[in-house]
């Protein structure tokens, strides 16, 4: 909450600045621009593929569970103490294998995400920053923001659609994306 009023705050402050410099206010939805644009649907099929091929290995390892703790479950009335005791300790380090497994593909799937969002928004920033200079805009301000991770929050509260430079931004996104093909 503290950030959001903080962010308000500066608003209030740097807008009046941006009107008396003959400058305009303008925002983008970086999320819309993210999901719309050629370059953000291919880094989205990448952590799709990158997803897929690790969680085919983790359904493997978690079938293979599966079958163990079955196959225990039928075996155990019948076998010796320590033997029951082997297997049990068997399936235990599968299961941490497995967990350590997971926590390592969600650590790399978090990095490759960080990865690509780091490089799209590098390409999205020097895009707006060329809209600004050629259209004078002072201050471009993100549609929406993330709070500690608990749901988004606009940061616009209010905008006239002529402020809006989404679709400018996907349109110019796409341009440079074909371009590099």
């Amino acid at each position: 909450m503290k950030k959001v009023l903080a962010l308000l705050v500066a608003l209030l402050i740097a807008a009046p600045a941006a009107f008396a410099a003959g400058g305009k206010i303008a925002f983008v939805d970086t999320q819309t621009a993210f999901d719309k644009t050629k370059v953000g649907k291919k880094y989205q099929g990448v952590l799709k593929e990158y997803y897929d091929s690790r969680k085919k290995i983790l359904d493997i390892d978690a079938d293979e569970i599966q079958k163990l703790r079955e196959d225990y479950g039928k075996q155990s009335a019948v076998l010796k103490p320590e033997i029951r005791k082997e297997k049990e300790e068997s399936i235990g380090r599968k299961i941490s294998e497995f967990e350590k497994k997971r926590s390592e593909f969600n650590n790399e799937l978090a990095k490759k995400n960080e990865e690509l969002s780091t490089e799209f928004n590098q390409e999205m920033m020097a895009i707006l920053k060329d809209m600004a200079k050629k259209e004078k805009i002072s201050m471009i301000l993100n549609r929406t923001i993330n709070v500690m991770s608990k749901g988004e929050v606009p940061s616009v509260l209010y905008g006239d659609d002529e402020l809006d430079l989404t679709e400018k931004v996907v349109v110019e996104l796409d341009k440079k994306f074909d371009a590099k093909k």
